[in-house]
């Protein structure tokens, strides 16, 4: 009987074992080559990141540097800056003190017997003082529009005034160079008093860039200002004050350079006409400040127009003090014989002061410094104080508060001080009424404003005393 071979469940074939190698062979190479290529694609990732860091390292040192570079560039402009500042406030000051003497001295002459001819010698003499001080207030407030420190003081004021003294002022001028000048008033203006808070030294000094060079380059015709006022939804004020001229225009090429600092229309001009090429573009600037701005419309032969908008706060009318509306300022210095005290250590500023007090029967004592003008207040009666600020010694603002400290220690009634600088910018200013001082008069000294200052401190502490 025959025995038969159980059949396998599995059976391999020499054929099937052949195909099995093969695709093991293939699963080993692609395993192989997948990873061959998974190690050369991380030595490749590897390397890029070992560039990138060293890139990473690279960009840091570069930027560690660049930004050193620029703070110690920023470092040396701002130390650069205020070199400037500090090199033009004592140019102001050092140039200020003498023309202090220059403008003084021509006024106190010019109250003085005089012919014709010597008085048309002190009018030039005066004109050239006060046109060197319009180039110097210029270069400042360029340097203070750069440093972006030019200061607006609103104050509370009566528009329609303000532009009536306007008015006032460079009509005559106008009509003196025999043109037609006309004013206008429009809008709110023309039927009520405006009243609003805004700088008057600063438009002044706006209005008077734009007129004076309305009248100077218009050699016949007219120069017409209009003035025009509307509420705006926002409450506030919008005015736009306009001068026109018939004069000689601003070609449409040269229109750009004449917002350019130190830089006129036309390069001739400087030699005909003069002036530095700052006014405009101080001017615009405050307009700028003042929420608007400043614009022109020229044609060469033609005339110029140009528009000064600005914005500004309403404010209620400004009480004013009574009294002094009817008192004349001069009638108050020559009340009683006030007990002056003048702390001033130039000689010229002492000979200026006492011309400009000569007229009233005063009595003046001089000191040279604030440590005698200390000494001098504690020995004597003393009704007023002429304070310089600069002065060897004991400055006048250290002298003012060593003043104040004794006079409240003693519960005395504090005396007027009156300051007197050529650093008068706002911030100074503040500086020296913190200190105590009653007011401040700006050199150079004016004699109008000088009478009306001490007047003023004289009437508060008598009216105190009563």
């Amino acid at each position: 009987m025959a025995i038969e071979k159980p059949i396998s469940n599995n059976p391999r074939s020499p054929r099937s074992d052949r195909v099995s190698r093969r695709r093991y062979d293939r699963e080993t190479r692609a395993r192989q080559e997948a990873e061959q290529l998974l190690e050369a694609k991380s030595r490749e990732l590897y390397d890029a990141n070992q560039a990138l860091q060293k890139q990473a390292v690279g960009l840091e040192d570069a930027v560690a540097k660049r930004t050193t570079e620029l703070e110690a560039a920023r470092n040396e402009a701002e130390t650069a800056n205020a070199a400037k500042s500090i090199f033009l406030a004592a140019m102001s000051h050092e140039i200020r003190t003498p023309l202090n003497g220059v403008l003084g001295l021509a006024t106190a002459l010019s109250e003085s017997d005089l012919t014709a001819e010597q008085q048309q010698m002190l009018g030039l003499i005066s004109d050239s003082g006060n046109l060197l001080l319009c180039v110097i207030n210029d270069i400042l407030d360029l340097s203070k529009v750069e440093a972006g420190k030019l200061e607006i003081e609103n104050i509370p004021a009566s528009l329609n005034d303000f532009l009536d003294s306007v008015c006032a002022r460079f009509a005559p001028i106008a009509r003196d160079k025999g043109l037609r000048f006309t004013s206008l008033y429009g809008g709110l203006l023309s039927s009520n008093q405006v009243w609003a808070e805004f700088d008057q030294t600063r438009l002044g000094q706006v209005l008077g860039n734009l007129l004076s060079n309305a009248i100077k380059f218009t050699s016949n015709g007219a120069v017409a200002f209009t003035a025009n006022v509307v509420m705006l939804k926002t409450g506030k004020l919008q005015v736009n004050l306009i001068i026109r001229d018939t004069g000689i225009g601003i070609p449409e090429d040269k229109s750009e350079r004449i917002f350019q600092p130190f830089v006129q229309a036309d390069e001739s001009i400087t030699r005909k006409f003069g002036g530095t090429g700052l006014g405009l573009v101080i001017a615009r600037d405050i307009c700028r400040m003042m929420g608007g701005s400043l614009t022109f419309l020229s044609a060469d032969g033609d005339g110029t127009e140009f528009t000064a908008s600005i914005q500004l706060s309403p404010s209620k009318k400004a009480a004013r003090n009574k009294d002094l509306q009817t008192e004349d300022h001069e009638e108050i210095l020559k009340y009683r014989k006030w007990r002056i005290l003048i702390a001033e250590d130039n000689k010229t500023n002492q000979l200026v002061l006492k011309h400009m007090l000569k007229r009233f029967d005063l009595e003046l004592t001089m000191v040279t410094d604030g440590q005698k003008a200390v000494s001098a207040w504690r020995t004597q009666e003393v009704d007023l104080i002429l304070m310089d600020v600069n002065m060897p010694e004991m400055d006048g603002v250290s002298s003012t508060e060593a003043i104040r400290a004794e006079e409240t220690a003693s519960n005395q009634k504090p005396v007027p001080i009156l300051g007197i600088s050529a650093n008068a910018m706002v911030h100074q200013v503040s500086r020296y009424l913190e200190s105590g001082m009653t007011d401040h008069v700006s050199k150079p000294i004016r004699k109008p404003e000088l009478i009306r200052t001490m007047a003023l401190a004289l009437s508060q502490q008598t009216r105190s005393s009563q």
